[in-house]
C-alpha cells in the first residue's frame, strides 16, 4: 500500500484530502510512474521525468490520455497547496482491469543519504533479479518488496540486480557507475532503466571531455574498477565503498568531480525553472 504525506494528493484532475488516499494495485494492471525530487519548491528535471513517463507507457504499448501540461499544473497545485519545499513527489498513471484509467500524484516518504554517507560511501548488496522491459518505469510491487527485504536483511543502503548471465545491471532504485582510470563505465542501456540522473551524469561527462563506456559488466570484472557510485533521484550521486565483496575508493577524484558538478547542475535547474 502506498503512503501519502502532508494534506493533499491529486486524483485525475482533482486535489483531494490525504484522508481519502487509498491506492493499491491489482495483480494484472499496468502502472507507469515517476518520482521527482523537490528542492526549494522546484521539481528538479521535471521535463525529463515527463518525457520518460510517456516513453514508459509507449514501451508498454499503452497510451496516457492526459496532456503533459495538465500533469505540470497538477504538480504545481500539489506543491503549492501542501507548501512543499523539500521532498519527493510520485505521479502515476494506471490502466485498471476494469478498463478505467487513473492518474495520481502525491507526496511520498523519502530517505536521502546523510553527510556521512556522502563522505564515507555506502554498502550495496546484490540479488538475482531482472526487471521485465527494463527501459520502462513501471510498478513491480513483488520485486520491490523482495529488494526491500534484502536491504533490511543485509543492512545495506541498496541492492543491485544480477541477471542470469551473471552481469550486474541496476539498483532497485538507482543506476550504477564505475570509474576505471579516467573514464566512466556503466551497464548498457538495453538492460537498465534510462535514469534521469544517469543521463545527467553522461551529459556532464561529455561536456567535461570524460569518456563514458556503456557495456555489459560481468561480476568477474568488478576488481578492474577503481571507484563505484549510485545515481538516482533521491541519492543524487552517492559513493559506494563496498559492493558485495568488492571495495572501492570513495575519495576517487573523478567521482568527487561529478558529485560537485551534479550539485551545480541541480542549483542551475532551480534558478532557471519556471512553470
Amino acid at each position: 500500500m502506498e503512503t501519502a504525506l502532508l494534506n493533499y494528493f491529486v486524483r485525475n484532475d482533482t486535489l483531494q484530502s490525504v484522508c481519502d488516499f487509498n491506492l493499491t494495485f491489482a495483480e494484472k494492471e499496468v502502472c507507469i510512474y515517476e518520482v521527482v525530487r523537490v528542492e526549494s519548491a522546484v521539481p528538479l528535471f521535471l521535463n525529463e521525468h515527463l518525457k520518460r513517463f510517456y516513453d514508459s507507457a509507449h514501451l508498454e504499448d499503452k497510451i496516457i490520455d492526459l496532456h503533459p501540461e495538465l500533469i505540470r499544473q497538477s504538480l504545481k497545485s500539489l506543491i503549492e497547496q501542501n507548501m512543499l519545499i523539500f521532498g519527493n513527489i510520485k505521479f502515476l498513471y494506471r490502466w485498471k482491469e476494469t478498463g478505467e484509467d487513473e492518474f495520481f500524484a502525491w507526496v511520498v516518504p523519502f530517505f536521502y543519504p546523510d553527510a556521512f554517507q556522502y563522505e564515507s560511501g555506502v554498502c550495496v548488496a546484490m540479488m538475482s533479479a531482472e526487471r521485465p522491459n527494463p527501459n520502462a518505469k513501471k510498478v513491480l510491487s513483488e520485486l520491490v518488496a523482495k529488494a526491500d527485504a534484502e536491504i533490511t536483511k543485509r543492512q545495506c543502503y541498496e541492492v543491485t540486480y544480477v541477471n542470469q548471465a551473471r552481469e550486474i545491471t541496476e539498483g532497485s532504485r538507482s543506476n550504477l557507475f564505475f570509474v576505471q582510470d579516467k573514464q566512466l563505465v556503466t551497464p548498457e542501456l538495453p538492460s537498465v532503466l534510462p535514469g534521469v540522473t544517469r543521463a545527467s551524469v553522461i551529459e556532464l561527462a561529455h561536456q567535461s571531455g570524460v569518456s563514458v563506456i556503456e557495456k555489459r559488466i560481468p561480476l568477474a570484472s568488478l576488481d578492474e574498477y577503481d571507484a563505484c557510485f549510485l545515481s538516482g533521484t533521491s541519492p543524487k550521486i552517492l559513493p559506494v565503498i563496498q559492493l558485495q565483496d568488492h571495495t572501492f575508493d570513495v575519495r576517487n577524484p573523478l567521482m568527487r568531480f561529478f558529485m560537485e558538478e551534479y550539485n551545480k547542475l541541480c542549483k542551475e535547474e532551480k534558478e532557471n525553472f519556471s512553470w
